[in-house]
């Protein structure tokens, strides 16, 4: 595979593995703190159903259950595993978008439900590991899953099966029986996980800049619908010696920020030449 080679390894999956184990840490220290801290950092931070500071729909994400340690370690597992498959495609500020996109759909969902539900409080990152299941099933969803060499599916039979699982909670459980498990936020999750790859992912697969949003044909301005000629902001001019050099890094940065999608044919087979001259050397 391209990314295998050497020349593809170094500074992008090093990014990678920082942002991942960051979000992962941030959470850990989060939930110390909030373990130290107390109830009045929990009430600052958690999302109520009552009287919700508006920066709780987003900070509700990073605190967990202080009764034990299983949600946040299973939660942090799961974001783990799929942000390793997710980050080589979407690159680190696309994940972080669809992260805290996620995260935000989960407490808006909550909030929403709250209102015909037991209501309460909600703290977790649930919203966005389903977030993140929605996305990698629409991506990858004729890719093959193993679970621990045992179970094996494709990536959008895990995402009907997580699907079915918060619609089934959050209609008998949370609804009707009102256990307080928020599968609503799941649900929240899963639905800005979908905004995420069908707005942003899919409509700038090559060329957007991560963090934009586009508005779908039928609101955008007539004059914001016609037909554009397809431009590139890089020329590809590739001479030997140093310039060869300075285009793959040129190419890299780009990975690193935009994801591997966002590389044109000509980008990708610079790349191959590239890996096929630091074999001969």
């Amino acid at each position: 595979m391209l990314y295998d080679r050497p020349y593809m390894q170094s500074n992008q999956n090093l990014r990678s593995r920082n942002l991942l184990l960051g979000i992962i840490v941030f959470n850990v220290m989060v939930y110390a703190i909030q373990l130290v801290a107390g109830t009045g950092f929990y009430n600052t931070f958690s999302l109520a159903s009552s009287a919700p500071h508006f920066w709780s729909f987003l900070t509700y994400a990073f605190l967990h259950n202080p009764a034990g340690f299983g949600h946040i370690a299973f939660n942090m597992l799961g974001i783990f595993f799929l942000g390793r498959a997710l980050l080589p495609e979407l690159g680190e500020k696309r994940f972080l978008q669809l992260y805290l996109g996620a995260s935000l759909g989960g407490g808006i969902i909550w909030y929403l439900f709250s209102f015909i539900s037991a209501g309460g409080v909600v703290v977790g990152a649930s919203g966005a590991l389903y977030g993140l299941i929605a996305c990698f099933g629409l991506i990858y969803a004729e890719t093959d899953i193993n679970f621990m060499m045992v179970l094996r599916m494709k990536g959008k039979m895990l995402l009907y099966v997580s699907l079915g699982i918060a619609l089934f909670g959050l209609i008998f459980l949370e609804i009707i029986n009102r256990t307080g498990t928020a599968h609503s936020a799941h649900l929240g999750g899963m639905l800005g996980g979908y905004i995420f790859y069908k707005f942003i992912y899919q409509r700038n697969p090559g060329y957007g800049k991560g963090a934009t949003f586009q508005m779908p044909d039928w609101l955008r301005p007539k004059a914001d619908i016609r037909p554009k000629a397809k431009t590139y902001p890089y020329k590809v001019n590739i001479k030997p010696g140093k310039n060869l050099k300075a285009e793959v890094d040129r190419i890299l940065d780009k990975i690193n920020s935009k994801g591997f999608g966002a590389l044109t044919p000509e980008e990708k087979k610079i790349l191959d030449e590239a890996g096929d001259l630091l074999k001969k050397r």
